[in-house]
């Protein structure tokens, strides 16, 4: 009788720990700092006809939102061709701080990053294109603005042209050898964008190309497949 009870206060000396440690191995999940940004801030891109245009974060919340940014880089953009290629990234060739920056906003508050398109894409031949921007603040990456852009032309622009060959070959890692549809053969230069594009391409592959031409220069800019 008396083991009995001995066993019987033990149990019930476990039973509260037991309950204890239940209780304190519980999670509860909390609403980022990441998710309060996505939520809150909304982003807005307009372009004017000059080739200017601005970027515009806004606080739409009824608290102050941060935005941090893991370098002086505020802002990226892409510019895709037809072929949704990315012919241009804002900040290739550019160098930034890599000190945290950090940009507070207050309800309702809006904060416009001017854009210079005509100076930055003064080397991209003029054409249609599709210009996509967002910010680099910490939960805005995927937020992105997509607009058609117009590339027009001016004396200091190259035209876009398009032509179907039948790839002969390469010269060099950077130039190509083709046959056009009188018969002629004649070397292109490729542009960086359109070097990966040859790579173990067969010989007697008809493509159209789209270039653009300086000097007496081809430059092939991409390809499609000729139907």
């Amino acid at each position: 009788m008396r083991r009995g009870k001995k066993v019987s206060w033990f149990l019930l000396l476990l039973i509260p720990l037991f309950i204890l440690a239940s209780c304190g191995s519980g999670t509860t999940e909390s609403k980022t700092g990441t998710d309060a940004i996505e939520e809150h801030i909304s982003t807005q891109l307009d372009l004017t006809g000059d080739g200017k245009g601005t970027f515009t974060i806004k606080n739409e919340s009824s608290e102050e939102a941060v935005l941090e940014m893991s370098s002086g880089q505020q802002i990226e953009f892409h510019l895709l061709n037809k072929a949704n290629a990315v012919i241009y990234t804002y900040s290739t060739n550019k160098s930034f701080t890599n000190e945290m920056q950090e940009k507070k906003l207050r309800p309702s508050e809006e904060w416009t990053v001017p854009l210079n398109l005509e100076e930055e894409l003064a080397g991209v031949p003029a054409g249609s294109y599709t210009l996509i921007v967002w910010s680099t603040a910490n939960g805005l990456n995927e937020q992105k603005e997509k607009v058609a852009y117009e590339l027009l032309t001016s004396p200091a622009k190259l035209v876009v042209q398009t032509q179907e060959v039948t790839f002969i070959g390469l010269v060099d890692p950077h130039s190509i050898e083709v046959k056009n549809v009188d018969g002629g053969t004649e070397v292109m230069q490729l542009s960086e964008v359109a070097i990966s594009q040859f790579e173990n391409l067969a010989e007697g592959t008809q493509l159209i190309i789209e270039y653009v031409e300086e000097s007496g220069q081809k430059t092939v800019q991409t390809t499609f497949p000729a139907e």
